[in-house]
């Protein structure tokens, strides 16, 4: 009677050349975290249920190819959201101000003739490398934002970020790291926002820090 174990949810960006605001996913991080979605195991506790998962019973991994995060990975069990870094090479920067209209957040303004991005601001979604005429704006490789038991329902509450991102290898092996904490904790009824948060507390567990 067990249902699917892992909702694994992508947005249509993860297949190159559809989405023209995702980033570069590798094709060999995706198809890890498709493998571990598929053969995840079933807790031991929910194993000998008389009746399908309840989807809150379910882990769900949600995997969004920019920050607009179509796929809602800030309320998912484990929500991955890839990101690109941008730096600026101020000698070929004029100065025309395009990336600084462009950007979504604001991150961008022109001091003294050159763009200046500040990165506290940046979400890394790369539209100041698509607009820039000069080809002033490099995007860095593709990392990760993580966000940790998300969760929706009577209760509902957005997933803690982790405070870094992660490198796509990373990224999988923190998956890796969750899916057995799911395996070996979760219980019939709960979420697994509440073997993340227990009682509510706040602050991530060891195991999502190493």
């Amino acid at each position: 009677m067990i249902a699917e174990v892992v909702i694994l949810e992508t947005c249509r960006g993860v297949t190159s050349g559809v989405c023209p605001h995702a980033a570069p996913l590798s094709a060999d991080t995706l198809a890890e975290l498709v493998e571990l979605a598929a053969s995840a195991a079933v807790p031991e506790a929910l194993a000998g249920l008389a009746r399908p998962l309840r989807r809150h019973e379910q882990f769900r991994l949600a995997v969004a190819a920019c920050p607009n995060a179509c796929v809602r990975p800030q309320v998912a069990d484990l929500g991955l959201v890839a990101v690109r870094g941008a730096t600026i090479a101020p000698d070929a920067c004029h100065g025309c101000g395009a990336c600084a209209e462009a950007c979504p957040d604001a991150a961008i303004q022109v001091t003294a003739g050159k763009a200046v991005i500040d990165q506290g601001t940046c979400l890394g979604c790369g539209v100041c490398t698509r607009v820039c005429p000069s080809r002033a704006i490099a995007g860095g490789p593709v990392a990760y934002r993580v966000f940790l038991g998300g969760r929706l329902g009577r209760r509902p509450r957005l997933g803690t970020e982790l405070g870094r991102d992660l490198a796509p290898r990373q990224a999988v092996e923190l998956a890796r790291r969750t899916l057995a904490v799911f395996a070996r904790d979760m219980r019939p009824g709960r979420r697994f926002a509440d073997l993340v948060f227990p009682g509510g507390l706040p602050g991530l567990p060891a195991w999502a820090l190493s």
